[in-house]
């Protein structure tokens, strides 16, 4: 049986977007014998148990995120495939400890670098999902994960990085204010280049020196992070969230530029260990197997072992699409994460097909409430026009065919014509009259008013 390791698409010449995506084609590459596994970018999280990727298929069995990977290899392999064997106990706790350091503090480094700064965003790393993923799936992905990126790193207090893009109040507040007495909001742009005594400048150089600076401790003068001869999960780590942070040219590259100045040897480790892990720089021609790719021989084309990744075709994405829509939507998504996850990890055939069939039931409802509520802030708006008073009202079916739904938001209607029909009563009773003398009377039927002021 062939492993196959599911992961984003290549981007930056790196064979994954993702942090732990390389960091498991990493381990893949170091553990495993050639051969015995496939590399895919399919870019489909929804084929992991967890709704994440990487993604590791064996047979019938999904294991979704690196540290399931991690452990499901040694399991499968009875011990055989495992990095971190013969470390000794110091070592093995340090691998254990900067792993969980290298996640936690990478992670949000990575996402205000690539996702929550708006210029870096908009130009470099949101084009590059239309070429990893077929339409109209980049439409959903970017911004469903720069929205994750953003509130994971709510808590850094750096939201000025997205302020290029002018929100609702700066829009109405431009169209109020004289252009004359307007000031220039501040960019990310400004914030970084105008001069670097900003405080955003400084706080970014701070959370990115204290990220680098304990790595280049425990690393040392040896040739891995914690063994001057054993490459470990920890080095996959390093290596999937460095690459990252030094290799991606962006407009905004306040990250590499700490990282280039102030430690050199993580710079010149992250090159090398990208050149022997991955095999030098990778494009989407080498993930898909297409001509015309970067390498520029046949030995580095196929040093990791691609796959070409099976869609489906139309049905397929489509298919992808619908789950994305769903897992976007507030109760039936937590719903669909809630029953996601399969006992054991594993997932089954007829498992997928259920998924399936939920994935359009899930989006025939919305599209459904989508239309109700439609429906009503046309009443509210006053758009759907109601029964004048000087008119007989007339039995309307006009919202019967929407079932429960539409007889709920006649009586709503109805409710409100009423409260105008009460309204106009009074109008023409300036004097004062009984309310008891004013019978308005709503219902499914329509409106019924009864006069009996003299």
């Amino acid at each position: 049986m062939v492993l196959e390791l599911h992961v984003w698409g290549p981007a930056f010449s790196l064979p994954s977007i993702d942090p732990h995506c390389l960091a498991a084609i990493a381990y893949l590459q170091q553990a495993v014998p050639r051969g015995k596994w496939h590399l895919i970018a399919t870019s489909d999280p929804a084929l992991s148990p967890t709704n994440e990727l990487p993604a590791l298929r064996n047979g019938n069995i999904w294991i979704g995120g690196f540290r399931n990977i991690f452990h499901y290899v040694a399991q499968f392999s009875s011990g055989e495939w495992i990095l971190d064997a013969g470390l000794p106990n110091q070592e093995g706790a340090d691998c254990i400890a900067f792993s969980s350091f290298v996640e936690s503090h990478g992670q949000p480094l990575i996402d205000l670098s690539l996702y929550v700064s708006s210029q870096n965003y908009t130009s470099i790393t949101r084009p590059l999902y239309n070429t990893i993923q077929s339409f109209p799936l980049p439409y959903l992905t970017p911004p469903s994960v720069r929205a994750a990126a953003k509130l994971r790193t709510e808590h850094l207090g750096l939201s000025s990085l997205d302020v290029d893009t002018e929100d609702v109040d700066a829009s109405r507040e431009k169209s109020i204010i004289p252009e004359s007495l307007r000031r220039p909001k501040a960019t990310v742009s400004s914030l970084l280049a105008a001069n670097p005594e900003t405080n955003a400048q400084i706080k970014l150089d701070a959370l990115a020196t204290n990220y680098f600076e304990p790595l280049q401790k425990i690393k040392g003068q040896k040739q891995y992070f914690v063994s001057d001869s054993q490459f470990s999960s920890l080095d996959c780590l390093a290596l999937g969230y460095l690459s990252l942070m030094l290799i991606p040219e962006l407009p905004q590259p306040w990250l590499a530029k700490t990282m280039r100045k102030k430690f050199p040897d993580l710079c010149t480790w992250t090159g090398e260990m990208r050149d022997n892990v991955f095999g030098g720089p990778v494009d989407v021609g080498d993930a898909f197997l297409k001509n015309g790719g970067n390498s520029t021989s046949a030995e580095r084309k196929g040093y990791l072992p691609w796959a070409a990744p099976t869609h489906g075709g139309a049905f397929g994405v489509g298919k992808v699409f619908l789950s994305s829509v769903a897992d976007s939507l507030p109760v039936v998504g937590q719903l669909r994460r809630n029953t996601r996850m399969r006992q054991h990890g594993g997932k089954t055939l007829d498992d997928e097909l259920q998924s399936s069939s939920w994935q359009s039931i899930t989006a025939v409802g919305g599209i459904i409430a989508g239309l109700g509520l439609a429906v009503a802030c046309m009443f509210q708006q006053g758009l759907i026009a109601l029964p004048s008073s000087d008119e007989p009202v007339k039995e309307s079916v006009g919202l019967n065919p929407f079932g429960d739904a539409g007889a709920a938001l006649s009586v709503f209607a109805n409710q409100l014509d009423a409260e105008a029909q009460r309204q106009r009563v009074m109008e023409r009773h300036p004097n004062g009259a009984p309310v008891a003398e004013i019978d308005v009377e709503a219902g499914p039927g329509g409106v019924t008013v009864t006069d009996n002021v003299a």
